[in-house]
């Protein structure tokens, strides 16, 4: 089959700058867990650091995927706009939330009350959560910009801004670890190099984003502009499920903290957390790969033949990372963990061998709910994944499974529960009654 082999050298080429932005963009965060890890008090650090960007970005996570909104629903330059004005509206809502929990009272109860860690501790947490409120708008305004370039196919340009973005935070973690001010003050490190690296990004894609719209996106289409209403009813779900993905990441961290050593096991999870996902995060990618070729191939059977390729490519990686010596080196030499944390990481990134064939599953079943612009699936999924997740922190401590291995196992629950509730919506019901009146033989 020429014809098909050409198409997956295309979806390859296509896909392929998106990969790598995650892949630029997971190693960029392993430079903000190494400056911690060599910084005076590392576990208090990577354990604030943890609890304070798992709030951020749950509070940010309706935005964090406004992209597939540019990908599929942004046509010209007024659609641009009118997605804009939505990100800000957006944005100003989640930062004033995230005041509240960074900057009144009820951070105590939430952080020294419910998570029950130190004031110490307490104070980094909040310290963050204040110095990071822009972080919102700057988010969504890249995402939505983002997706445009997709839509486009400049996905190279994608690339080369997250490139750009990571070179800015490794060479600001460089800097700021000579300096003595930081390494009194620890926690200013990891907020100083998420602005280097956000802001670089934001600017780069911006800057593409306008010499795009000169020659690539029509300034008015002869229909009417897309409202708000349709941006809201395709994104509201998106905004949900993302909302409780990221929502999940505090509530195992809850649960992981409030263990036995919770210090040193919540500092293992994050290490974990972003070194784990580095390996199948790319594999989400596949749901920006249906929406520019499935009108040329009117079939999804490619595009789930490629993701399996995929997925065998991920899980090769993780055998290779974490079940070989690699893993202590990439740990403790790299990373700069010692001994005894890269021991607690070992189980946590091992279980991370049996997501990317969840992974491919879910992103096939997201892109089949964005050509038919029919996301309420996901919003069903969503609250699907984390009973799943609770579930399983609250029985898997009854067979032995505790700390950083608890927070891992008990998010591929969550996975797989999410994967299957959604397949259900959007294929499997339509496939049960397919069987149904299926005439007998």
């Amino acid at each position: 089959m020429p014809g098909l082999h050409f198409m997956y050298l295309r979806f390859t080429r296509f896909l392929l700058p998106l990969v790598l932005t995650i892949l630029i963009f997971e190693f960029g965060a392993q430079t903000i867990n190494a400056g911690m890890a060599r910084m005076p008090d590392a576990i208090r650090v990577l354990a604030a650091f943890g609890l304070a960007w798992g709030l951020v970005t749950t509070l940010s996570s309706p935005l964090a995927q406004i992209r597939y909104a540019g990908l599929v629903l942004v046509e010209d330059k007024r659609d641009f706009w009118r997605g804009l004005h939505y990100v800000g509206l957006l944005a100003l809502l989640m930062m004033a939330v995230q005041w509240l929990l960074g900057g009144t009272s009820i951070s105590r109860q939430l952080l020294e009350g419910l998570h029950g860690i130190d004031p110490e501790t307490g104070d980094r947490v909040r310290l963050m959560m204040l110095w990071l409120l822009p972080m919102p708008l700057l988010r969504g305004t890249t995402q939505l910009a983002t997706g445009v370039l997709t839509r486009g196919k400049h996905t190279g340009q994608i690339s080369v801004a997250t490139a750009l973005s990571v070179a800015a935070g490794f060479a600001t973690v460089v800097a700021l670890l000579q300096i003595e001010a930081i390494r009194t003050h620890p926690i200013w490190l990891p907020v100083l190099v998420l602005y280097a690296t956000i802001l670089t990004e934001s600017v780069t894609i911006l800057f593409y984003l306008w010499r795009f719209f000169g020659s690539g996106l029509p300034a008015k289409l002869e229909r009417p502009p897309i409202t708000y209403a349709e941006f809201f009813r395709f994104t509201w779900p998106i905004a949900l499920m993302n909302f409780m993905q990221e929502s999940s990441r505090p509530l195992i961290n809850l649960f992981v903290v409030r263990g036995a050593h919770g210090a040193e096991a919540l500092a293992a999870l994050t290490v974990a957390y972003t070194l784990g996902q580095w390996t199948y995060r790319w594999l989400n990618e596949l749901r920006a790969l249906v929406p520019p070729f499935y009108s040329e191939l009117r079939s999804y059977r490619p595009f789930l033949r490629y993701a399996y390729w995929c997925g065998l490519v991920a899980t090769a990686i993780c055998l290779l990372l974490f079940w070989t010596p690699l893993r202590t080196i990439l740990l403790e030499q790299v990373i700069g963990l010692t001994p005894a944390l890269a021991e607690l990481s070992r189980v946590p990134l091992q279980i991370y061998t049996f997501f990317p064939f969840v992974v491919i599953h879910r992103a096939h079943f997201h892109s089949m709910a964005f050509i038919e612009r029919h996301t309420f699936p996901m919003a069903v999924g969503a609250p699907m994944r984390t009973g799943a997740i609770l579930v399983a922190l609250l029985i898997l401590p009854l067979f032995g499974v505790q700390g950083a291995a608890l927070g891992v196992a008990s998010l591929l629950a969550g996975f797989t529960s999410e994967t299957v509730t959604v397949w259900w919506l959007i294929l499997g019901k339509k496939q049960v009654r397919v069987w149904r009146t299926r005439p007998a033989v």
